[in-house]
């Protein structure tokens, strides 16, 4: 770890992260590829057109957390659920080639609430797509949803079966010095997901235990815009 990147290295690791989003939707597309029926490639084709616009709104947060910008969030109903399904889309050819199990667990009794689904999309991406270089193969990520019985709100959880989070990582993990040195990424990820918490007026908290795995929690209220008094 380390508290500061240069420029230059800034943009030479924003490009090994996009690599990695482009090796993803790579493996969509040879799946699509090797299937012969046409109302599967026809399904494919359209995941892969979603995975394309979904990389270009990844970039873009990414660039934006470069300068330290940060865009209003776009408020609308959405559905948590479906927003998992399609982050399992696209990182699902990765996944299998890694030999990791991709799970939900009680997000279909889940509302719908308010949400910026953009950037819910590109924080939970980020997660899951950290997790997996993190978990052996044979192993899974789950994500776990419920009422919060305490403030009516989205209870959420991202659990995988890896190697654990050391408790020094886990401190700094999104203050300003989580920037990663490790090859393949800029340690951006967990910024943008501590942005797109606070731009929902959420929580995040991450437990871990050594050879275990990792469990990130989330809050989120149903309406972000209400004001409380």
């Amino acid at each position: 770890m380390k508290n500061l990147l240069t420029p230059v290295q800034t943009g030479v690791e924003l490009l090994r992260d996009v690599a990695n989003d482009l090796f993803g939707e790579m493996n969509s597309a040879e799946l699509a590829h090797n299937e012969t029926n046409k109302k599967i490639c026809d399904e494919s084709v359209e995941i892969a057109q979603n995975g394309i616009r979904r990389l270009h709104d990844r970039v873009q947060e990414m660039a934006d957390c470069v300068k330290g910008l940060s865009a209003p969030p776009n408020f609308a109903l959405c559905s948590v659920g479906q927003v998992i399904l399609d982050v399992f889309q696209t990182l699902q050819g990765l996944a299998r080639k890694k030999q990791i199990t991709l799970r939900t667990d009680g997000l279909e009794s889940l509302p719908e609430f308010h949400a910026d689904e953009r950037r819910l999309y590109n924080a939970f991406y980020n997660l899951i797509n950290n997790a997996i270089p993190e978990t052996p193969p044979g192993g899974s990520i789950t994500v776990r949803g419920h009422l919060d019985q305490d403030t009516g709100g989205i209870a959420l959880a991202v659990v995988d079966t890896g190697r654990g989070m050391p408790s020094e990582v886990r401190a700094q993990l999104f203050s300003a010095k989580a920037i990663s040195t490790k090859k393949g990424g800029t340690g951006l990820g967990t910024k943008i997901i501590k942005d797109v918490v606070d731009a929902h007026k959420g929580k995040i908290w991450v437990e871990s235990e050594s050879g275990v795995g990792t469990t990130f929690h989330l809050r989120f209220p149903l309406d972000p815009t209400t004001k409380h008094t």
